[in-house]
């Protein structure tokens, strides 16, 4: 169950290597049980749903994705073999990744009923989408999660640590972030969807206004910080 390289959009690194690196991570310091429900939210091409179909003994998986080729592929070559593992197509508009997206994410309603899934998962979800959409899928991660849902979610937070290493041009891969609007800063302007980053207290704001209690958090290595255990920064949260 790994996909052929050609069609692999998801980021860098050994497919299976990376998939099983964040699902250890999970259950190690994310609280994920292998009787939960799980909502993937940007389930890509499988990457954490593979792993997923060894860990969830007793659980069940949904992914949602706006790449159809994705989802094709892993209902073609996952839900064959995993029938309680299934992966939905939303085409939501993203000028990276769906241009061609005929629904706008602030406007989206996830296809499930309330208060479905006791774990959602959002890696490297929110580093690829504006506000609107941003505050829109965390009222609908919201709504779909049960009271003492657990969450696991990657992205980029401009503090003044994080901000002050980008004004010394310290970040990885020398991806230098310029404003884009007074909550954000983003990679390239004309393509702000490549890599955006959210002002840390707009962010809290936002997952307490969506009944996201936000645990714990862990920096990661983005600007250019040191001894971190991720790239992004890890975000756990729990539905109050």
């Amino acid at each position: 169950m790994t996909p052929p390289s050609r069609m692999i959009f998801i980021g860098d690194g050994d497919f299976k290597k990376v998939g099983q690196l964040g699902i250890d991570r999970m259950a190690a310091i994310g609280n994920l049980k292998p009787t939960d429900r799980v909502l993937d939210v940007g389930s890509g091409i499988g990457r954490l749903a593979v792993p997923l179909t060894k860990y969830l003994t007793t659980g069940a998986y949904d992914g949602i994705e706006i790449v159809k080729e994705g989802v094709d592929w892993c209902n073609k070559e996952i839900h064959k073999r995993f029938p309680n593992f299934n992966f939905h197509h939303l085409n939501v508009y993203n000028k990276m990744y769906n241009p061609k997206g005929t629904m706008q994410g602030h406007e989206l309603r996830f296809p499930f009923e309330d208060a479905t899934f006791d774990y959602v998962i959002l890696n490297s979800v929110f580093t690829h989408m504006l506000e609107a959409d941003f505050e829109r899928y965390l009222a609908e991660i919201s709504r779909v999660l049960k009271k003492g849902a657990r969450g696991y979610i990657t992205m980029f937070w401009l503090n003044d640590e994080s901000r002050r290493l980008n004004a010394e041009k310290k970040n990885k891969y020398d991806r230098v972030l310029t404003p884009y609007t007074d909550r954000t800063m983003v990679h390239i302007q004309d393509l702000p969807e490549s890599m955006i980053a959210f002002d840390e207290t707009y962010a809290r704001e936002s997952f307490q206004k969506a009944g996201l209690t936000i645990r714990d958090v862990k920096f990661g290595s983005w600007p250019g910080r040191e001894n971190t255990i991720d790239y992004q920064d890890l975000i756990f949260v729990t539905k109050k």
